[in-house]
């Protein structure tokens, strides 16, 4: 498996960097994109890559915020076929809680899933989505916890409460060695992530792991919105709770990285724009 990073918060000299995520897979001879960024702009990094996004098969949301799926409209301009993937629970609409009542609107971008109505399949909990890809969503109790903790919320039958994060969903690679997780935010929690895919494939090892952490701050990357206990905590669960690689980076912060990378050293890496990664 080979993973392209095409937009990501930091990025190597001559690409792009916003705040946003958007990775390009080869896997089994076939092209996949996992989510498109804030802007136009993964596109652009693609072209400076090499990369015809007409060609990829397949695509999927991660989870629906603005900053993953605000590129789709130039995905598919570009590319004429392929369908994304994402969780029925998307529909509804996703903010901010910034205090008291005032909220700031953070889902996807107003009309898109209308106007592209034809090139997003949806789907509702878990399932195989092509040969060795599958897709598993939230189903761990205590989601709701850290809800709270990261202030965001959903408005869905007119009523406003925490984020459950059912829009959120882990996309699964199957290789013959072990599973490879995508999950861009691990809103929920990267400890609680890893729990569900091992329940949902008990016989598997997890072997890699992509996605932010959702630990940054308000402030930006370089504040942090966990204490370093609490933060170095969750990277002791990883370390003993499986013997994956994790690559990580857009919403994990910095102050957080330096935690974790003192715990599970060799076994995180970061990723940019302009990142080529083997797996």
């Amino acid at each position: 498996m080979i993973v392209k990073v095409l937009v990501e918060n930091s990025a190597k000299e001559g690409f792009g960097a916003e705040h946003g995520l958007c990775l390009w897979i080869e896997y089994n001879n076939k092209y996949y994109l996992v989510d498109s960024g804030s802007s136009e702009l993964f596109a652009a990094n693609a072209d400076a890559m090499g990369i015809d996004l007409d060609k990829i098969d397949m695509a999927f949301l991660s989870h629906a915020h603005y900053d993953h799926s605000s590129g789709y409209p130039e995905f598919f301009r570009r590319n004429n076929h392929a369908m994304v993937y994402l969780q029925k629970a998307a529909k509804n609409r996703y903010y901010y809680k910034i205090a008291g009542p005032i909220k700031k609107y953070i889902g996807i971008p107003n009309g898109m899933l209308d106007t592209y109505k034809n090139r997003f399949e949806y789907i509702d909990g878990y399932a195989k989505i092509d040969e060795g890809i599958y897709i598993v969503p939230h189903s761990m109790d205590g989601i709701i916890e850290r809800a709270k903790h990261t202030h965001m919320c959903v408005v869905a039958d007119d009523k406003t409460q925490y984020d459950d994060f059912s829009h959120e969903q882990t996309v699964v690679f199957e290789e013959a060695d072990g599973l490879v997780c995508f999950n861009s935010c691990s809103h929920s929690g990267v400890d609680i992530v890893i729990e569900e895919v091992k329940k949902a494939f008990p016989d598997k090892k997890i072997k890699a792991y992509f996605g932010g952490f959702h630990m940054m701050g308000i402030t930006g990357v370089d504040s942090c919105s966990y204490s370093k206990e609490e933060v170095q905590q969750i990277a002791y669960l990883l370390k003993e709770s499986s013997n994956a690689r994790f690559f990580s980076g857009h919403c994990t912060g910095v102050p957080a990285y330096e935690w974790l990378k003192e715990v599970l050293g060799d076994r995180l890496e970061a990723f940019k724009t302009g990142k080529f990664l083997e797996i």
